[in-house]
This record gives C-alpha cells, structure tokens and sequence, in this order.
C-alpha cells in the first residue's frame, strides 16, 4: 500500500466519524470536507474596511470527482454559502484543498 493510499483511507474514516465530516453541496454534486475554522481579514476598501471569513476545506479528490471546483464557484455548506477563492491541487495526491469566502 502507498503513502497516498494510506491517507486516502486514513481521511475517508476521519470524515466519517460522527461530527467531523460535513456535507458540501456544489451545483449537481455533494462530497463530504473538513472546513477549518473561519479566519477573518480586513481589505482596505474605499471608505474603510471591509471583512472577509476565509476558510479551507479537505475533501478527497475521489469524492469530489473531476472537474474540481474552480475560482468564483458556490458551495453550501452547514446552511452557509462560500465562494471558492482558490484550488491547491497535487494530482499526485488524494486530497484536495479548497480556499474559500464566506458569502454573508
């Protein structure tokens, strides 16, 4: 068994326990992630500041399916929506990283 494997296996059990995996609805299609704790920035913005919640989310590519999410895309999750801001993506690897913006 490889590395990749292993992690593969490791992460499809860790988001199956009971209260770690959440469901994320994208279009047609759903996969279960990982959604880190929202980090919250301030941008510079005409006539102030205006905050963001930015957040990852780990899901295993095999779960999300091709093609991954891209840029500018919703998700739902947990009642709350997100716009993907970015992909990390090692086709080399089973999980995937998803970055995203809390829509308010």
């Amino acid at each position: 068994m490889t590395l990749a494997d292993e992690v593969s296996e490791d992460f499809s059990k860790l988001l199956g326990e009971e209260g770690r995996g959440v469901v994320v609805a994208w279009g047609q299609k759903s996969f279960r992630a990982l959604i880190g704790n929202p980090a919250v920035e301030f941008g510079l913005v005409a006539g102030g500041f205006d905050s963001t919640s930015g957040v990852m989310m780990k899901a295993l590519r095999s779960e999300i399916g091709l093609p991954l999410p891209a840029r500018g895309e919703r998700l739902i999750a947990d009642g709350k929506t997100y716009k993907v801001t970015g992909v990390a993506d090692n086709s080399n690897w089973p999980v995937v990283t998803i970055h995203a913006e809390m829509i308010t």
